[in-house]
């Protein structure tokens, strides 16, 4: 028994001997090698994935780190965002009124995204309606020429809704009749959305002649230069539109919209108030925001 113990002790021995022999050194010394490798791999990419700022911006090993992982090696955000949002967009509203002594008044410019946004409910799944609006107001505009821009920033208080303004775009300039059928809708929308805001906030004071309306796009800092304390926002671009007639559509409940605006105006603290001139009375060169 005890010799058998021996022999299969041998045995064992010679396999694993063998087992050795049959993987080269060069093998096993390339194993040796990779498993280093993936190691400082994994090393790098914990560091450059960490969200602690001390160690990912540091000479060391922050910087080996970012120089080891860039470009190749970089999760590149536009895979999964192919055009982020890079802008604060905003719709900025006011009004023209008419009080019962028969003065007439202009209101303030009132941020109506930033008094969407005080409603902190309302900051998630979904788009805010006042949001949607300064978008599809500023790309209808962009897509007007130069002519026709011109025209938009003049006031069209004639006639009902939007006529006078569309054939003044058009007789401005014929070239691009479904830029200008794009851009009324855009500008319906928000001047109808600017009418129940301003019903909302000074409807009690008077009657509502016209609306003014205005998207803002207030570009953020530069994701480089985020850790720059001294780094300033690019600067806002706007359209520049004139005064339109108010305008109310069937089915819309201004009691309900109006209960819902004020709520979120008072969360917000926004209290606009009423400046002693009418439209005409501005050539428009103050900037909303």
């Amino acid at each position: 028994m005890a010799t058998m113990s021996k022999t299969n002790g041998n045995g064992s021995e010679q396999q694993t001997d063998q087992r050795r022999e049959r993987v080269p050194q060069s093998a096993r010394i390339v194993a040796a090698v990779a498993v280093v490798l993936l190691g400082v791999h994994m090393f790098f990419t914990a560091v450059v994935n960490t969200p602690s700022t001390e160690i990912k911006y540091q000479v060391l090993p922050g910087a080996a780190a970012d120089q080891y992982a860039r470009p190749y090696l970089v999760q590149d955000y536009r895979i999964f965002a192919p055009d982020p949002i890079d802008t604060d967009r905003q719709l900025w509203v006011r009004a023209w009124i008419e009080r019962p002594d028969g003065e007439r008044v202009r209101s303030e410019w009132v941020n109506a995204s930033e008094v969407e946004l005080s409603d902190k409910y309302r900051r998630t799944l979904r788009k805010q309606l006042s949001v949607v609006g300064a978008e599809r107001l500023m790309g209808a505009y962009k897509k007007l020429t130069d002519d026709q821009r011109a025209v938009a920033e003049e006031n069209h208080l004639g006639g009902d809704g939007l006529y006078a303004l569309r054939d003044a775009l058009l007789e401005a300039d014929d070239s691009n009749p479904g830029a200008v059928r794009a851009f009324i809708r855009a500008d319906n929308f928000v001047s109808s959305y600017a009418t129940q805001v301003s019903l909302a906030l000074w409807g009690d004071q008077g009657e509502v002649l016209a609306v003014q309306t205005r998207a803002v796009y207030d570009p953020v800092i530069r994701w480089k230069d985020r850790h720059d304390p001294q780094a300033q926002r690019p600067a806002s671009s706007y359209t520049l539109l004139g005064w339109v007639p108010a305008m109310e559509w069937p089915g819309q409940d201004r009691e309900a919209f109006a209960k819902s605006f004020n709520a979120w105006a008072e969360q917000a603290g926004v209290t606009p108030g009423l400046e002693t001139s009418s439209p005409n009375d501005t050539s428009d060169e103050e900037v909303a925001p």
